[in-house]
């Protein structure tokens, strides 16, 4: 099984760091080699296209339900720090001014 860790410290890797051209970076030069890696396994291309579109939909479905879910939070915390603040002044004005 390959492990992407097992790349990063790969003797392969290392080798080849040494012989990429100076205008190509570290992220795009692991990434083809990803590619190259990833094209040679044979049990990659074994999911049907219907799977993968369906899998395409529940993951954007997916990530519209995190965001409105992100959103509340955010709703809700800025609704806790606007009556802390609240409980703040109040405390405040007890003990200092009256």
């Amino acid at each position: 099984m390959f492990s992407f860790l097992d790349f990063l410290f790969s003797e392969e890797r290392t080798k080849n760091s040494l012989t990429r051209s100076l205008g190509q970076t570290e992220s795009s030069f692991v990434q083809g080699q990803v590619k190259d890696v990833e094209s040679d396994r044979r049990d990659i291309n074994f999911y049907e296209d219907d799977e993968v579109n369906t899998a395409i939909v529940h993951t954007r479905q997916d990530v519209v339900l995190l965001v409105v879910i992100m959103q509340r939070t955010n709703i809700l915390l800025r609704w806790i720090r606007f009556l802390l603040l609240c409980i703040l002044i109040l405390i405040c004005y007890k003990f200092f001014i009256g």
